[in-house]
């Protein structure tokens, strides 16, 4: 997957617009004015021959059919004899013919293109309620604003990215899964700090009557109630449905379930990490 930048295609639009125009002309095109259409055609073709922004396939051909058109060009306008910009030119009283324009494959690679586009698997990711579509893709850790915890690594935190990855692309069930393993991956160590050893093969429930079993022998120091409570309700509620494949969610479930695992981790690590666990905000 790869987020792809749509003023890429309509500069590659306009490019080739401009030097359709160009082959319309009655008169000679200044070098100056027929340049930046002809390089920025030339760059993008570049680009999509190489797979930036997107592969081609049947379109392989006519790009590189223009391309190569495009650098004959060049040659014989715009280069001096070793093969370079020719700025000894004066490139606003030198013409290119109108009619070399006419020359360039620019039809057979726009069609062809527009062909190959129209059967492309192009999707939209709408936006999820107030969420920022691009960050619940890339990072959603910024949604729970732990992207700047420096203790939040590891599985968990891929974990807490993945689901807001689910939940941007409509896969409910998914994103509560990798939200409930986001919430366990720290709560191993949340267990570890307040009983000093790592657990035991176990469910989650099983540690979470541990440490409940802890703060009733009164010991020092205590996991907070409330972020007991708040685990309690992810594995009641969410975690164990989970665990049964006939059991889905719906979007609201895991939007619930995603915001209550953010803050849930959020407790647990206040709880358990030093002070310089926060890298400061850039």
């Amino acid at each position: 997957m790869q987020h792809i930048n749509l003023t890429f295609f309509l500069e590659l639009g306009s490019s080739l617009a401009q030097l359709r125009f160009f082959a319309k002309s009655d008169v000679g095109i200044p070098m100056l004015e027929a340049w930046p259409p002809a390089h920025d055609l030339d760059d993008k073709l570049s680009r999509m021959l190489s797979g930036d922004p997107v592969f081609l396939e049947v379109s392989n051909g006519p790009a590189s059919n223009l391309r190569q058109a495009l650098f004959y060009l060049r040659q014989r306008h715009f280069n001096n004899a070793a093969g370079e910009l020719d700025f000894d030119k004066d490139w606003g009283a030198n013409t290119v013919p109108a009619w070399e324009f006419s020359l360039l494959p620019l039809d057979v690679f726009q069609n062809v293109l527009i062909a190959e586009f129209s059967n492309s698997a192009t999707f939209c990711v709408p936006q999820r309620w107030g969420y920022h579509t691009p960050t619940l893709i890339a990072d959603a850790t910024i949604c729970s604003e732990l992207t700047n915890r420096v203790d939040f690594q590891g599985t968990a935190r891929t974990d807490l990215r993945e689901a807001g990855k689910c939940l941007a692309f409509h896969m409910p069930t998914a994103s509560g899964f990798h939200s409930a393993r986001a919430v366990e991956g720290v709560l191993h160590r949340y267990f570890q700090h307040f009983l000093g050893k790592a657990p035991a093969r176990g469910t989650m429930g099983t540690l979470l009557d541990q440490l409940d079993a802890l703060t009733k022998k009164g010991a020092s120091p205590l996991p907070e109630p409330k972020t007991l409570r708040t685990l309690r309700e992810i594995k009641d509620l969410d975690r164990n449905p989970l665990a049964h494949p006939e059991a889905t969610l719906d979007m609201l479930s895991a939007k619930a379930l995603f915001e209550l695992a953010g803050v849930a981790i959020m407790r647990m690590l206040v709880e358990i990490a030093p002070p310089q666990a926060v890298s400061p905000t850039p």
